[in-house]
């Protein structure tokens, strides 16, 4: 066993260095610590922490920056971090089946980490992998962790390559209140992850037992300090985005990359169960049962090989610590997404077993009826994964790829996509958009959707925007998304009593009783920049007018007046706009404004013209040319 490490370490050293980063070449080197554990006196490893904080709420320093609905049952959060306070951290989640069929129920958790080239925008086992649908009929929330480009999910002992890690920390003590606190996700945790993340999944259940109770590696390295390993990590590291390894874990041999070696704390997996899979190296592409999509790199070889190699000397050890690994070691394989699609299926009746789920949460036995069967049989939201629910003054459905809404007055439709994202993140039929009237109708330039008091648009550029009747209508005057204002690109606001939509090229402003108005162009954007009802403006009481060389509107304390030469300004009514009313105006002797009516320091206002400008100076007013 002792030579069979020795290969492996060397031989993964070799691969990474010829694969990976052929400008650096392992050496066999003596390394401290690791040569004591070869000879059977291993160092031991820094004791465990146990004692997260059981509080409520979240850690002083924490907060959810934003949420993204990308879909109805995935979502974007970012969170701001103490530990790592540079920019918020995102951290997608997949919701479990009967997030909206249960609200007041709590779920467990499933988490999937990322590979040595993870990306700041999506995790690859959403990029890659079927994962969105296998777990789409599942009753646990799906974590998924984005960024952490060769991190190995730790805390670094120091800044490098512009970034300082500290994943470990966030992961364990940042994350864990976030998703308790605000998205129903209890204390059974289960841990996965590729590659890199397979040696991190084992490394945060070793590290943190009280926190999972499942950890499972997919083509991890389950053996980091063996001669020869260091150097490995450090072509690695180097390759995939120019890190230093001793920025992570110190000099080689130190007491970091003792605790940070899976095989060295597998004792403090007993009672868990652990997952262990790496496939031969050998490309069985185009042989029957292959899940490949295609042949295998010359570095997919290598890199399971190494794999392999490492994870079985992991096993070894872990059978002589009394832990007993499920273990998947295949007879063909290389290191690529549809090896680890496939363990992922191979892994959850261990996870669900792990996380103590019933028979019932762990897929779904259903069968649309009625309406709803009618109205998705096209399959255009996929399969369902439960049976209908009530929900207030109706029923709804969830599916694969999307949800199906019923009530008596408005019918059965389904919804899918960036709409019924939105929907859903308003509150569904408890929003004020009420029930769905259609599903996605396809406009020149995006997509809605009708509701009872509203519709919902959509279009690259802008994205998802409900929008209210009262306000439709009077954008409708103006052509809808085909006219002058364009698509809604901001939700509607509510100010003083008023409805507010922004469009692409325009406002509109609406309040129950009152006729609405619009705005576009220029004086709609100076509108905005004024705050709109809340501006000393107060409300539009007309639409844009046109006049010789330009336009104004009417709002409840003054105008708006633009002209090409001289943009858009304000005159509030009052003697000052009296008096420029007495020499006509725009078309008299001072023309248009060239500034907005303002205060004069001394006391008093001032205004600007093209020809211009007049004051009023303690109730008395004076004109200048």
């Amino acid at each position: 066993m002792k030579h069979a490490t020795k290969l492996a370490a060397l031989a993964l050293s070799a691969a990474l260095s010829v694969t990976l980063a052929p400008q650096v070449h392992a050496q066999s080197v003596e390394i401290p610590g690791v040569s004591d554990y070869l000879r059977g006196d291993a160092q031991p490893r820094t004791p465990i922490r146990t004692d997260y904080p059981k509080i409520e709420g979240l850690p002083e320093g924490v907060s959810v920056d934003r949420v993204e609905w990308l879909s109805a049952r995935r979502i974007a959060l970012f969170i701001n971090s103490k530990v790592m306070p540079e920019a918020p951290i995102q951290v997608q989640v997949l919701l479990a089946r009967d997030w909206y069929k249960d609200p007041s129920r709590s779920f467990p958790s499933v988490w999937a980490l990322d590979g040595m080239r993870a990306v700041d925008t999506e995790n690859g086992w959403t990029m890659y992998t079927n994962i969105e649908q296998f777990f789409s009929d599942k009753n646990v929330n799906v974590v998924l962790p984005v960024g952490g480009e060769s991190s190995f999910y730790s805390d670094w002992q120091r800044p490098d390559n512009g970034k300082h890690y500290m994943w470990e920390s966030f992961l364990t003590q940042e994350l864990i209140p976030v998703l308790r606190e605000g998205y129903r996700t209890n204390d059974d945790r289960a841990i996965t992850g590729l590659s890199m993340g397979g040696t991190a999944a084992i490394n945060l259940a070793e590290r943190r037992p009280d926190l999972f109770n499942f950890a499972g590696s997919f083509s991890g390295y389950l053996d980091t300090t063996s001669v020869g390993m260091p150097p490995a990590i450090q072509a690695a590291l180097s390759e995939a985005g120019g890190y230093d390894a001793t920025a992570m874990w110190g000099p080689y041999g130190s007491q970091d990359w003792i605790d940070h070696d899976p095989k060295l704390g597998v004792e403090n997996l007993q009672g868990k169960t652990v997952y262990v899979s790496a496939g031969s190296g050998n490309d069985d592409y185009g042989k029957p049962d292959s899940v490949a999509k295609g042949p295998a790199q010359p570095a997919g070889v290598g890199l399971e090989v190494i794999s392999r190699m490492t994870s079985q000397t992991f096993v070894d050890r872990a059978k002589r610590a009394g832990v007993e690994p499920v273990v998947s070691f295949r007879p063909s394989g290389v290191h690529d997404w549809p090896y680890w699609q496939f363990e992922m299926v191979q892994a959850w009746p261990y996870m669900a077993d792990a996380l103590k789920l019933g028979e019932e949460d762990r897929g779904s036995s259903c069968m649309p009826v009625g309406a709803i069967a009618e109205a998705t049989k096209n399959g255009v939201i996929g399969d369902c994964v439960n049976n209908e629910y009530d929900v207030p003054g109706g029923k709804a459905e969830d599916f694969v790829s999307g949800r199906a809404y019923w009530s008596p007055k408005t019918g059965a439709h389904p919804l899918w996509g960036r709409i019924g994202s939105r929907y859903a993140e308003m509150g569904g039929p408890e929003s004020w958009l009420g029930y769905p009237t259609s599903s996605e109708i396809e406009l020149k330039k995006g997509r809605m959707v009708t509701f009872e008091h509203g519709n919902i648009y959509w279009s690259v550029e802008t994205g998802p925007v409900a929008v209210p009747n009262d306000i439709i209508a009077t954008w409708g005057t103006q052509g809808f998304e085909n006219g002058d204002l364009g698509l809604p690109i901001k939700p509607m606001e509510e100010k003083n009593g008023y409805r507010i939509q922004q469009f692409q090229d325009g406002i509109v402003v609406n309040k129950d009783g009152e006729p609405g108005h619009w705005l576009k162009g220029v004086i709609a954007k100076k509108y905005l920049e004024m705050g709109t009802v809340e501006s000393p403006l107060g409300a539009p009481k007309t639409n844009e007018l046109s006049i010789p060389g330009g336009a104004f509107q009417r709002f409840e304390r003054g105008n708006l007046y633009w002209s090409l030469p001289t943009n858009a300004h304000a005159i509030y009514y009052g003697d000052i706009f009296d008096a420029w009313g007495k020499k006509g105006y725009e078309q008299g002797e001072y023309g248009y404004p060239t500034s907005d009516q303002s205060e004069i320091p001394a006391g008093g206002q001032e205004i600007t013209f093209e020809h211009g400008k007049i004051r009023q100076i303690n109730g008395e007013i004076k004109e200048e040319k």
